[in-house]
């Protein structure tokens, strides 16, 4: 069913719990149509749906007013995540027209990891303002969550959480979780700590439930159960919650104070940012590139990788520029040579994309980089061999004239381009690993230039070696 073929007209007394999914309807006409609505209908109508589909009724927009009069319509309670799902870019040209009485009332929805990031994205001076004006607890909780770098364990937790003293039994807790728990979303597990904030345990709502009133918390508390230290990179924290299979993770500091909660569904969005960021940089994007962005703005972060790829094509030219004589005695040289460089630069993406992908999610590690290197270095041997014999075979029958040397000369470049291939492929993100630089960012780059220039020298080097 298309939104574009279905304009919005509800009759007035339609009740909203009748109305169809509105983000399967919309199209971004209808959007401009739904900005022109009486402002309680339309508040009643963006009050019935979800955050994303706000994002994306948002995104649909295609002039700012539009937009902003659909801003002014959404209430408070969805406003701040629904601003959040939306790319940085558009993020952050929304927010420079909220003051500070429109900011506190968005971030007084938000829970204290969303409030942090709403805070982070307005305008310093606003954002300051707003601070002042909270009570002094919350203040406290978001203060510390903004000290921390966005993309550690300290920038994803949230402050609220449910914990409990040693001493307690489990009758006590469940009196205190129904009095406090309903303020709590996605409580999962209860964190079990001393009299100093040490976490000693966690225990899952399931075992709490299920317990005998009058057994302490610290006999069914899990002490094993798995944590990540405020300073830890993303990344881990991400692999924690794949490897363990949990709902959320504890947060301590160095001393091993329990200081907050990271939820399953912001390591969601970890994950994507991440493997966004692994695509973007393999394509030698910045990570902040998006659809949103202006054009110039877009066009200068990749301006300054298309000048490094200029330069290494250059050097590319260069190698056959060595060979002008003999490509200008042998035209069929000239037809053949991208053959080579297409198939080294192909195969040796594939490697490097396993090889990148493995180092992000920790199956790539320098413990076992020799079994991969070998692994892929004979990969690409295999692949050489049996691509030499089928492009040797055509070249001989396509260029009768030269037969088989010429098919020979093409076997033999293919062979050790690709064989070139699945050793850089491997080798230049691992170095590049070895050296604190992300291997993501500039293997791309220095490995196409490894494949051209391998392939273009073997086979002109050979051709002028063998058929001049």
């Amino acid at each position: 069913m298309s939104g574009a073929n279905l304009p919005i007209r509800y009759p007035e007394e339609a009740r909203l719990s009748d109305v169809p999914e509105i983000s399967s309807l919309l199209s971004s006409d209808e959007a401009l149509q739904l900005a022109k609505w009486d402002e309680t209908r339309l508040r009643e109508l963006l009050g019935e749906m979800h955050a994303s589909e706000l994002a994306e009724l948002l995104l649909s927009c295609r002039k700012d007013e539009e937009r902003s009069r659909l801003i002014e319509s959404i209430p408070d309670e969805l406003l701040g995540e629904a601003m959040l799902e939306l790319p940085e870019g558009m993020q952050e040209d929304l927010l420079t027209d909220f003051d500070a009485d429109e900011v506190e009332e968005v971030v007084e929805h938000l829970d204290s990891d969303d409030a942090a990031d709403f805070l982070q994205a307005v305008d310093k001076g606003v954002a300051d303002e707003v601070m002042e004006r909270l009570e002094p607890s919350d203040r406290r909780e978001i203060e510390q969550l903004m000290s921390h770098d966005e993309e550690t364990a300290g920038g994803l937790m949230q402050a609220e959480l449910f914990k409990v003293r040693t001493g307690w039994s489990v009758e006590k807790v469940l009196q205190v979780l129904r009095r406090f728990g309903r303020e709590i979303e996605n409580l999962n597990y209860v964190y079990v700590v001393n009299d100093e904030d040490l976490l000693e345990g966690v225990l899952s709502l399931h075992t709490l439930l299920f317990a005998e009133p009058d057994v302490m918390v610290t006999d069914l508390a899990d002490r094993d159960f798995p944590r990540v230290l405020a300073g830890q990179d993303q990344e881990d924290v991400a692999r924690i919650f794949e490897k363990f299979d949990v709902l959320a993770l504890p947060v301590v500091n160095d001393l091993g104070e329990l200081i907050g909660r990271i939820t399953a569904d912001d390591v969601i969005d970890v994950i994507h940012e991440e493997a966004t960021e692994d695509m973007y940089r393999l394509a030698a994007l910045s990570d902040q590139d998006d659809l949103a962005e202006p054009v110039t703005i877009t066009a200068g972060r990749r301006g300054v990788w298309l000048m490094v790829n200029l330069i290494t094509a250059i050097a590319a030219s260069l190698v056959i520029a060595q060979f002008e004589a003999t490509i200008a005695q042998i035209v069929a040289l000239a037809v053949l040579m991208p053959i080579v460089a297409s198939m080294g630069g192909i195969a040796g993406t594939q490697t490097l994309t396993v090889i990148v992908r493995g180092i992000a999610l920790g199956r790539v590690t320098f413990a076992n980089a020799r079994r991969t290197l070998i692994k892929e270095v004979s990969v690409g041997l295999v692949s050489g061999l049996v691509f030499a014999l089928v492009i040797g075979t055509i070249a001989s029958l396509w260029f009768p004239d030269l037969g088989v040397r010429l098919g020979a000369v093409i076997a033999a470049a293919m062979m050790l381009n690709l064989f070139a291939a699945g050793l850089a492929g491997a080798l230049i993100p691992l170095t590049l690993k070895r050296l604190n630089i992300d291997p993501a960012l500039a293997s791309g780059t220095i490995l196409t230039t490894v494949t051209d220039v391998v392939g273009f020298f073997a086979f002109l080097g050979l051709a002028t070696l063998f058929l001049i």
